[in-house]
């Protein structure tokens, strides 16, 4: 059985666009600060997203005992020299930051980075305690955002931390985000929507913001014409985004509605939204996409990543809304300037965001 050079660490292959993107950046991360050729990832064998990417998966495709998945991910561990945990809001709770502590000291070096990340809300002091400990023992922590690099600051003072940016904004430059760009602008508008109160007992404010979209949508199709194209960003059967599309879908009955199912090349979701006029995005990696491409995007905030993106990026706040909190009007408005072209991108550059981004492979001595 082959070691790996890097393994990384995150919500790998779980059918999660966003994540895929993360995954294709910290492997691109690890061959430029490892020069790894062999890589692992804490994904399933059988992942479609890792046979694209060529990146091995350490975990079974189904789990057969409890704990096997722990048990693979840290014999994982230990067949690597570096570990990566690479993006995402990945330090919540005390075991799981726990386990990110042992893949450290499985592994057969002591350079491992954490990239991209974001930190909190913690569920409780344990966690943040397991947290300080974690950015202490790890070679490099690059913070995503402001918040995350503040308490980091706070809660371990003498860690190697730095400022940096989410991972997918290194990418824009390299060859498949290029080739994924549409050469073309369809007359079209793009929603892609996260099912989060569904999940959390609260359907009724995921009913009542499907129909404040669906009569927007339609106000806006009886202006411009448009096609409405709704993206899945996680394909999971179960808690995946295709139930909520299907849903405002129906509301929409009669008009010209596509629903774009997810794809485990994420470069399927840059092509896509590099082709749309605009979109509404609730996913963070929907509106991190629109942003890269260039297409105008309206946010729908349903996190607290989701607001320190719109800040760092410096969107306006006309082309943002709390997700529990739309007015119809500034929504209508909106995209009714994005179709006139009146749309004022945010104040950071794509090129800016991308050097940012590259700051996580740049670790501190």
């Amino acid at each position: 059985m082959k070691n790996f050079d890097a393994l990384l660490v995150g919500f790998y292959g779980m059918q999660n666009t966003g994540d895929d993107m993360l995954m294709a950046a910290a492997a691109a991360g690890a061959k430029q600060l490892f020069s790894a050729s062999n890589i692992g990832a804490t994904a399933a064998k059988d992942s479609a997203t890792g046979k694209i990417q060529e990146i091995q998966g350490v975990q079974s495709n189904e789990q057969r005992f409890k704990g096997q998945d722990r048990l693979l991910k840290y014999l994982g561990a230990l067949r690597s020299r570096h570990i990566i945990i690479g993006g995402g809001s990945v330090f919540h709770t005390a075991k799981d930051i726990q386990q990110k502590r042992h893949y450290l000291k499985l592994a057969n070096s002591r350079r491992h980075i954490a990239a991209g990340v974001g930190l909190g809300p913690f569920v409780d002091s344990a966690a943040e305690k397991a947290c300080a400990k974690f950015l202490n023992e790890c070679h490099f922590t690059g913070l995503r955002d402001r918040d995350s690099f503040e308490i980091a600051q706070c809660i371990a003072p003498q860690a190697n931390i730095a400022l940096t940016f989410d991972l997918a904004p290194g990418l824009r430059f390299d060859q498949p985000f290029q080739g994924a760009l549409s050469s073309a602008t369809d007359n079209a508008i793009g929603v892609a929507l996260c099912p989060v109160e569904r999940f959390q007992g609260r359907a009724d404010l995921e009913t009542r913001r499907l129909k404040q979209l669906a009569q927007v949508l339609r106000e806006h199709h009886q202006q411009s014409g448009a096609e409405i194209r709704l993206i899945d960003f996680n394909g999971h059967p179960d808690i995946g985004d295709n139930a909520v599309h299907t849903e405002l879908a129906a509301m929409l009955s009669g008009l010209p509605v596509k629903i774009i199912p997810y794809n485990p090349n994420p470069y399927a979701a840059v092509h896509e939204i590099s082709k749309l006029r605009g979109i509404v995005a609730m996913r963070l990696h929907a509106a991190i996409f629109a942003f890269l491409t260039g297409t105008p995007c309206f946010n729908l905030n349903y996190h607290p990543k989701c607001h320190n993106w719109c800040r760092d990026i410096g969107q306006l706040s006309s082309n943002t809304a709390d997700s529990g909190n739309i007015d119809n009007d500034v929504l209508q408005t909106a995209l009714a300037n994005i179709w006139q072209g009146d749309y004022s991108p945010p104040s950071l550059s794509v090129q800016d965001a991308c050097n940012k981004a590259q700051k996580n492979w740049r670790p501190l001595p």
